[in-house]
């Protein structure tokens, strides 16, 4: 029997090898298993717009989609990662209408976007996530505090940086400045360059 394991959305990565595409990274909600999944920059941005609660002008295309959900009394029960053949991931959702649960089929990009303007958890069946799933030590995915922000910033990938904040990046910055560290500097200067304009929407 296949059991499914809830996600937690961990952070959006630039994807250097591939112009204009991302890394979704997803991490299991009571585990330290984590995985990325590569969208576009049009998902991207619209899943950072609503996690950072921004709104557009006008409606893209994911609002649109749940605001026909709400005008047909349909709602949005979970987003369900249920399968990956050739490295892509096939999600579908779970739609539920006048006591009937309706499935469909969707990218993973636009069924997280859905998901997160709709509330609703994101699902993996758990032996996809035991395939692609990477133990990561907790202690990796901490935000450095202000006092351990001179730890060891050299060693930190650019994959990691992505994942922190623009607060954490910019003192990390100030500090590396500071003790004239500027190759690390320009290191760092770049992923507040990128994490600033995937928050441009």
């Amino acid at each position: 029997m296949n059991s499914e394991i809830k996600l937690t959305i961990t952070g959006l990565v630039y994807n250097q090898t591939v112009v204009g595409t991302y890394g979704l990274v997803l991490s299991e909600e009571f585990g330290n298993r984590r995985f990325s999944v590569m969208i576009g920059e049009p998902e991207a941005q619209s899943i950072a717009l609503k996690m950072n609660n921004k709104k557009s002008p006008r409606p893209l295309t994911h609002d649109l989609i749940k605001s026909l959900l709400n005008v047909f009394a349909a709602t949005l029960q979970k987003v369900l990662i249920y399968d990956m053949i050739n490295d892509v991931f096939y999600s579908e959702l779970h739609i539920l209408k006048d006591d009937k649960v309706m499935i469909i089929d969707a990218r993973t990009s636009d069924a997280v976007a859905l998901a997160v303007r709709a509330d609703c958890p994101i699902f993996i069946k758990s032996e996809i996530l035991d395939i692609v799933g990477t133990e990561i030590d907790p202690i990796v995915v901490q935000e450095p505090s202000k006092s351990n922000l001179s730890r060891e910033p050299d060693d930190l990938s650019d994959a990691d940086m992505d994942l922190l904040s623009l607060e954490s990046l910019e003192e990390m910055l100030e500090e590396a400045i500071s003790k004239e560290k500027y190759e690390l500097a320009v290191t760092i200067r770049d992923a507040i360059k990128r994490k600033t304009n995937l928050n441009k929407i």
